[in-house]
């Protein structure tokens, strides 16, 4: 007997046509937009931080010129002109008749300030005898080498 259905193709090459699924669709698309969002978010920060760079440096050159420019005008300031600018500031110079009184903790106290047993001629020799077993300390140049 035959059956009823005839076949084409050999039961061996037929292959299982599966459905597709809807879970496993959804979740691709998902990893999709995950994926996705995270690419906008780093370029959203590089660009953030390009910006901030651009800035800083316009900061920075902002800065030098504003540090130039003072040097300029200190340079170029006289005397006449700066005593003009604190008249007009209210600034005036000390008087040479003002007394300042000093508590007395900053004064030195009254006495001998050396001791009366000592000669000054015994010290200079002691000076001098420990000036040339130490020589004094000399200034060097910036470049040592």
């Amino acid at each position: 007997m035959r059956r009823a259905g005839k076949r084409t193709a050999p039961s061996w090459r037929m292959t299982d046509a599966r459905a597709l699924q809807p879970g496993w669709l959804l979740g691709a698309l998902l990893l999709l937009a995950i994926l996705l969002l995270e690419v906008w978010q780093q370029s959203a920060v590089a660009s953030l931080s390009l910006r901030a760079g651009r800035a800083n440096e316009q900061l920075q050159r902002a800065s030098n010129d504003l540090e130039w420019t003072r040097a300029q005008l200190d340079q170029n300031t006289r005397r006449s002109e700066v005593g003009s600018l604190a008249f007009s500031a209210g600034v005036r110079p000390a008087d040479a008749t003002q007394v300042v009184w000093l508590p007395a903790d900053y004064l030195e106290e009254d006495g001998a300030a050396a001791d009366p047993k000592g000669s000054p001629a015994l010290l200079a020799a002691a000076g001098r005898a420990l000036q040339s077993l130490v020589p004094e300390a000399k200034a060097r140049g910036r470049h040592v080498n």
